[in-house]
């Protein structure tokens, strides 16, 4: 596979710019067109940023779990404690070792490859479009859409690598140790690596400029009907995420805040909860991919290993369960409570060769079980009521931290009383319904790690047989993935001893 140098030096665009008439999708080798065609009209240049989004579910170098952003969301839970895997099932998470915290290291292995090839392509192919959309024939205002969409996939792509293969954000430290080589520009391709501190720097400037360039009322070109584009109130909610991760509570309660009052979503009734997180419409979804019904991933696809009902070796005999404390810890009364069986017994199956489990999941679903069609979350609007809560915590704002979680959960449960509690404890409350609103959605390993929490699946319903790993001490190095050695090989500038530091 192609290594990072290779990959920013533009030999191909290999996701996004690509020609296929009305967009550049991956259709055809884009060695067959230039920089020059690509860049000559802003509607070619918003053809490169479909493509981009395009790229974020689809299928990559032929390894089944691998179906774009969705693999990462499956993987960052795999690594936590609240997703459990009943057995083995068909090896896939499990064999190939998220799941078990063996892969972790393995520069070789694709739990560190793929995450760095991704986001360096999509690095690679915003880093193009910013170089060259303002020598682009078209309207100002289309080109100041088509540069935020581009910060804001730099900028996200730049989050993943630095909290997967950096150390935590330390607020109270300077972030000076190493992470990923850091290119901004489609000249300095080849990089050495660059610190914590400056990847975040980046980070923030680059959602900010996006949120400047698309929070513009008067530009008709933001008005997106699809979710798959960037608003400026989904690049808030990124930026709100850096800040959380940045221990930047002031930063982290002012974007979530200006994501909740900027975006036209809702939080979703207690119906639409259980109708199985599968379709954008749902009024609460920020950010996600619509999948074209005929373009179905099959066995890459997130459903394929997340829903209780797709038709496939892995969800027929690994059905995905709740960590049975969790279970425990929401009320009787929260709807969020009855997508989970806590005998195993009392779903019906679509057929007779399903298995079941205590505390299978039911909070993911197909709508057709011969077929894993569904559309892709990445954000909702409850993870900014969330962000908002434990940044006010932080902030010793315990009443507006109370609210922000009353208005979240008096959605999702009938006899939620507004919390009194304040300080650890209040914050321990956030984090408790933090992971129960989340569940499945790709947070845990990396709250964890941002928290400076241990791995802890003792006294679960974890099988020690399946996971193999049952605790992990905070900042030990499984907590970050090797650099891949390809990249190594192929990098002059990174000292060729980086993964055993």
């Amino acid at each position: 596979m192609k290594n990072i140098v290779k990959i920013l030096a533009g030999l191909a665009l290999v996701i996004s710019l690509v020609s296929c008439s009305a967009d550049f999708l991956e259709t055809s080798p884009t060695s067959s067109y230039d920089q020059s065609f690509i860049f000559t009209t802003t509607d070619n240049a918003f053809a490169a940023v479909n493509g981009i989004h395009k790229s974020m579910v689809r299928q990559y170098y032929s390894r089944q779990n691998i179906g774009g952003y969705p693999s990462f969301q499956i993987a960052m839970d795999c690594l936590g404690e609240d997703l459990v895997f009943p057995t083995a099932g068909n090896g896939w998470w499990t064999n190939t070792g998220e799941v078990r915290w063996t892969s972790n290291r393995n520069a070789n292995g694709w739990l560190s490859a793929f995450p760095f090839r991704i986001s360096y392509l999509w690095v690679s192919n915003a880093n193009m479009i910013i170089d060259n959309v303002d020598a682009a024939q078209g309207p100002e205002l289309q080109k100041e859409m088509i540069k935020g969409q581009a910060l804001a996939y730099r900028g996200m792509a730049y989050f993943w690598l630095v909290q997967l293969y950096g150390d935590r954000y330390d607020a109270s430290s300077s972030n000076s140790s190493l992470a990923v080589p850091l290119v901004v520009n489609t000249v300095e391709v080849k990089k050495p690596l660059e610190s914590v501190a400056n990847i975040y720097a980046q980070i923030c400037a680059d959602l900010e400029q996006s949120i400047s360039l698309l929070n513009n009322p008067s530009n008709s070109y933001i008005n997106f009907s699809s979710k798959s584009h960037f608003k400026a109130a989904t690049v808030m909610g990124l930026r709100a995420r850096v800040a959380l991760a940045m221990q930047d509570w002031a930063n982290a309660k002012k974007y979530a805040e200006m994501a909740i009052s900027t975006t036209d979503a809702t939080l979703m009734s207690r119906t639409q909860y259980t109708q199985g997180f599968n379709n954008a419409d749902n009024p609460e979804w920020m950010w996600g991919f619509e999948m074209i019904p005929d373009q179905t991933l099959y066995f890459y696809g997130y459903m394929a290993y997340m829903s209780w009902n797709f038709n496939s070796s892995n969800i027929r005999g690994c059905p995905k369960c709740i960590n049975n404390v969790l279970y425990d810890k929401i009320p009787a009364t929260d709807v969020r409570k009855g997508l989970f069986d806590p005998t195993g017994k009392a779903y019906t199956m679509p057929t007779s060769s399903y298995k079941k489990y205590p505390y299978m999941n039911k909070k993911f679903a197909v709508a057709d079980y011969s077929s894993s069609v569904a559309d892709a979350n990445f954000m909702r609007l409850g993870e900014m009521y969330l962000i908002a809560a434990e940044a006010c915590a932080n902030l010793n704002d315990a009443a507006t931290a109370q609210n922000y979680l009353y208005t979240l959960n008096t959605t999702r449960d009938t006899g939620y009383t507004k919390s009194t509690s304040t300080g650890a404890t209040l914050l321990e409350e956030i984090y408790t319904y933090r992971r129960i609103e989340l569940w499945g959605e790709g947070f845990r390993f990396l709250d964890l790690k941002r928290l400076n929490k241990d791995l802890n699946r003792n006294g679960t319903n974890q099988n020690a047989a399946v996971c193999y790993t049952m605790e992990v001490p905070a900042g030990d190095i499984l907590w970050k993935l090797a650099i891949p050695q390809e990249e190594i090989d192929a990098n002059d500038l990174i000292d060729p001893n980086i993964n055993n530091q």
